[in-house]
């Protein structure tokens, strides 16, 4: 879907009141100076995570991506394809072929985002802090080995191990792991009343969270990206606390020509974080982080073009066209209107009780009956969530 420049509409949850307690509302979350409160938080995180599917990345062209020769500077990737009613659909996915049985480490950085929210009047500015999330997800299954129902290790392993389990190498040696994240220094953006907004969650007139404009804040990645060291084969994985920016979350990759004639296929994610306590569990913790880093696992460049699916499950009347022709595993039960229907899995690490999101894999988008992944399964980490492959909205 497009790129755009859009705020919230979520006309039944917000309400009008006193410029303090939840500002002069056309029941609309916009920018702006009041402070918006938010009267259902369990719809509210409904309705966010649908609303995400409105922003995406950009991504690289199919022609660009392909490329394989020695003036391209990126991390391991192969290339394979399906075919669905006699029309073929390439994509790439991070990692070595998996026939292969060769292993692959991503190297990771962590970048925070300080959200400075000023010019918002007297007793309401307010700096959103990075370092809570940081540690969170540094120490989550994404990084460190946890226990899943196909094994022990990281999530994305676990993730595409399961997806290609009957086409990797004999042994099933093949691997896609993350190396353990190098944290850089916070970064801090300001936030004014033009580019964002402060969201009350409860009584509490300080139980606030914030919204920053995707296009601001996408842009204002863009910049660090130009002013970094971070490398090609190196994932930089942006994190807010409590803040989001339109989208809770999403990934991109984009393209940089070089000095010395080579160019660099950049990608990077942003996530949201935000406590249990505040959005409930739809929302809590690594359930965005979890999301995004399955879909850049399997579609780094943002070009797997699919047959366009309907949301799952059609036993819910709710189910609908998505209009999203991508391999974005975490959407088909994340981003749409059945979103609730798929709750969060909780994997304890370490006495924590980490929310992950269930994906989609491949076989699902490929119209594969019986499915090729681990014993048949359509999605993770729980596969008694979705029992077949994807339904193709008409023509």
């Amino acid at each position: 879907m497009p790129m755009r420049l859009t705020l919230l509409a979520l006309a039944f949850l917000v309400l009008p009141g006193t410029p303090l307690a939840a500002g002069q509302l056309d029941g609309t979350i916009r920018a702006g100076k009041s402070v918006q409160r938010i009267v259902d938080k369990a719809a509210f995180a409904k309705q966010l995570r649908a609303e995400t599917r409105a922003h995406r990345g950009r991504g690289l062209s199919r022609s660009k991506s392909e490329r394989d020769d020695d003036r391209v500077k990126s991390f391991p990737h192969f290339t394979s394809s399906f075919s669905v009613g006699g029309q073929t659909y390439p994509y790439t996915m991070v990692g070595y072929t998996p026939a292969s049985g060769r292993s692959a480490t991503i190297k990771t950085v962590i970048i925070p985002l300080r959200m400075n929210f000023v010019f918002f009047g007297d007793g309401l500015d307010r700096v959103f802090e990075p370092i809570r999330a940081v540690v969170n997800i540094a120490s989550s299954p994404l990084f460190r080995d946890a226990r899943f129902i196909n094994g022990v290790g990281q999530f994305g392993d676990q993730l595409q191990r399961a997806t290609f389990w009957n086409k990797m190498d004999r042994h099933h040696s093949w691997h896609v792991r993350l190396d353990q994240p190098r944290i850089a220094r916070p970064v801090t953006i300001e936030v004014t009343p033009e580019t964002g907004a402060l969201i009350q969650i409860s009584d509490d007139p300080n139980d606030l969270i914030g919204l920053a404009l995707f296009d601001f804040v996408d842009a204002e990645i863009r910049t660090i990206l130009q002013l970094s060291d971070i490398g090609p084969d190196e994932l930089p994985i942006f994190v807010t606390d409590s803040v989001f920016n339109e989208a809770l979350g999403y990934h991109d990759a984009i393209a940089v020509d070089n000095s010395d004639g080579t160019e660099s296929f950049q990608t990077f994610i942003y996530t949201s974080w935000f406590d249990v306590s505040q959005l409930g569990d739809l929302l809590a913790d690594i359930s965005t982080a979890n999301h995004e880093l399955g879909e850049w696992l399997n579609d780094p460049f943002v070009n797997n073009v699919v047959p366009d699916w309907r949301y799952p499950p059609e036993s819910d009347p709710r189910a609908e066209c998505s209009f999203n022709p991508f391999l974005e595993v975490g959407d088909p039960q994340g981003n749409g209107p059945t979103f609730d229907d798929f709750p969060t899995i909780v994997v304890p690490l370490h006495g924590y009780q980490y929310h992950l999101q269930q994906l989609v894999m491949l076989p699902w988008f490929a119209d594969e009956n019986p499915s090729s992944a681990q014993n048949g399964w359509y999605s993770f980490p729980d596969p008694s969530s979705i029992s077949m492959p994807a339904v193709y909205c008409q023509q």
